[in-house]
């Protein structure tokens, strides 16, 4: 058998994403992802049952291949819930409900991915689909109404949703933004949500920060 040396960097993650696991399945109103499928998928990483190609990804297609997306340096003070000029037509009262209404860090220019969906998926599989830390996937509510503002032909038009994952006081979220006749209109769920969405039909899109190599 092939024997390999583990990164520091490659032991955080994978610890973090088995933590992630943890977290989801201990859920006490239900795990959003199913525990079965989960143990076969284990059972196949501790077999050697699997691609090492990163490329591969059933779930996602990378659109900005080639392409500089860059958010520009933010304060991170404004919220979403206050982006009433950016969201002409509307913004999801959670915002406020939930308590995501709290600044954030200042942040560098950072260049962002955007990703198709190709399947139909819940929140969890969607981000897990990428295979890093679900921190690195992260932006700050300012970063994404600076894309928002900055970058409208990236969003996914005809009705349907681009998402950006975002987190406050440890807790995800997930914000899909729609493009309507009258302007943008933002959305929020918790990120454990376990709403299907379709994705091979509507093509629905997700930006996150671009993943070294």
């Amino acid at each position: 058998m092939a024997k390999f040396n583990v990164t520091g960097d490659q032991h955080f993650g994978i610890t973090g994403q088995m933590l992630e696991i943890q977290r989801q399945i201990r859920f006490k109103s239900g795990s959003p992802i199913d525990p079965e499928l989960v143990s076969l998928a284990l059972q196949d990483i501790v077999e050697g049952k699997f691609s090492r190609s990163k490329k591969e990804n059933a779930i996602l297609k990378l659109l900005s291949k080639g392409e500089s997306i860059i958010i520009d340096a933010c304060d991170g003070v404004e919220t979403l819930a206050m982006a009433n000029e950016t969201f002409k037509s509307g913004i999801d009262s959670n915002f406020k409900n939930l308590g995501t209404n709290k600044a954030g860090i200042a942040t560098k220019e950072q260049t962002v991915d955007v990703y198709e969906l190709v399947q139909n998926t819940i929140f969890t599989q969607m981000f897990g689909s990428l295979g890093v830390d679900l921190d690195k996937l992260c932006l700050t509510q300012r970063q994404i109404k600076n894309f928002c503002k900055k970058y409208p032909n990236w969003l996914r038009k005809d009705g349907h949703s681009t998402f950006f994952l975002f987190k406050v006081d440890e807790q995800l979220f997930v914000a899909h933004v729609y493009v309507l006749a009258g302007g943008l209109s933002i959305h929020l769920d918790r990120f454990e949500c376990g709403h299907v969405w379709w994705g091979a039909e509507d093509s629905r899109r997700l930006v996150v920060p671009q993943l070294t190599a």
